[in-house]
């Protein structure tokens, strides 16, 4: 098998987020005293994931059987954005509260990614920049990594990185989200714990969590490392967030085209349009350049082999796609040094994009 990794921006019809009513039914029935105006303290073991019919006779797994090894910062360019410190007592993990009870109204999508040709990958990690774009309502922008294997009707995806995303958190902080769909979101798939699937472990981490500090534009860059790889022991794809922080994992049961590892992954970003035909910014609002502390950016774009190796992603099998050149853009510089490693450039201030 060979694994196509892209860095790009689209456009895409949305597709609704099933599970919303279930979920906010369960956590009702397992709620503690000890909760937040925006996660609840839940039992480990009667958390939404097991919801799922797929997850009935699923033992969890507290911790993966190996981390890989990924790329620490250095230099005075790349700070690492500070995670709140609060947190769930020993036996309950932090549910996010669902603020919409569903996204069918959300429009279209531009996105922007790099892609490239290697043998099948277990993890993809990568710094991304951390930017705060002004956002609306019906509006959505995210910068993220997706991992994906499997023909368009059944595509298995994992999407990881931050979003500005109001419809889900009710503000507009930037925050860690992801995604997953077993079937190319027809009738599988959600955001973070929208449905039952990803399983948290982590008493204090977690997907909705807000950033501490967020980048500025000509001065300090804040970045956030999200990781997810496979444990080929157990076939669970684990999430992990800035210095291997484990946050949960996406059991193998979820899955049919990802269980071996991924054929497919992308570096970039995308955005959900308003009813108006208006694009929100992607990144930091502005065109990429050579100057990465005036552009958001992808910094340590490696891979993981099967063989649990990291390396650089290939450029002779890289490729690039901007679907709305008008709006967005994106550069890769290839390799720029021990602090940026391979990397890209990409963002742009939205508007109307003839999409």
């Amino acid at each position: 098998m060979s694994l196509v990794l892209l860095f790009a921006v689209f456009i895409f019809l949305s597709h609704s987020i099933e599970g919303v009513k279930e979920l906010h039914k369960h956590v009702q029935q397992t709620l503690q005293p000890q909760n937040t105006e925006e996660y609840e303290c839940v039992d480990i073991y009667k958390q939404p994931a097991f919801n799922n019919i797929l997850l009935k006779n699923h033992k969890i797994q507290m911790n993966p059987s190996f981390m890989p090894r990924v790329i620490k910062r250095n230099g005075e360019l790349l700070f690492s954005s500070k995670i709140p410190s609060e947190g769930c007592p020993m036996g309950m993990v932090p549910i996010q509260k669902t603020r919409v009870d569903n996204l069918t109204d959300l429009n279209s999508i531009s996105k922007l990614h790099l892609g490239n040709i290697q043998p099948l990958s277990t993890a993809a990690p990568a710094g991304i920049s951390l930017y705060n774009p002004p956002v609306k309502m019906n509006q959505v922008s995210m910068s993220q990594i997706w991992i994906e294997n499997g023909p368009p009707a059944e595509l298995n995806s994992i999407q990881v990185g931050w979003a500005v995303h109001p419809r889900i958190y009710g503000d507009t902080r930037t925050r860690a989200t992801a995604y997953w769909t077993a079937d190319g979101s027809k009738k599988t798939g959600c955001y973070n714990v929208l449905c039952p699937g990803f399983v948290q472990v982590h008493p204090r981490y977690r997907l909705g969590q807000a950033y501490g500090a967020i980048s500025v534009i000509g001065g300090k860059q804040y970045i956030t490392q999200p990781l997810v790889f496979l444990d080929k022991k157990s076939g669970n794809w684990w999430l992990a967030y800035d210095n291997g922080n484990i946050v949960g994992y996406w059991p193998k049961e979820l899955f049919t085209h990802l269980r071996e590892g991924a054929t497919f992954v992308q570096y970039g970003g995308w955005t959900f349009n308003s009813p108006d035909g208006v694009s929100p910014p992607m990144g930091n609002g502005r065109f990429p350049n050579g100057y990465f502390r005036n552009s958001s950016f992808f910094s340590q774009m490696k891979m993981v082999d099967t063989s649990n190796v990291l390396v650089d992603i290939d450029d002779k099998r890289s490729g690039r796609l901007v679907d709305s050149a008008n709006c967005y853009n994106q550069n890769y510089w290839k390799y720029q040094g021990s602090v940026l490693g391979k990397c890209m450039t990409f963002g742009g201030p939205g508007g109307t994009c003839g999409i």
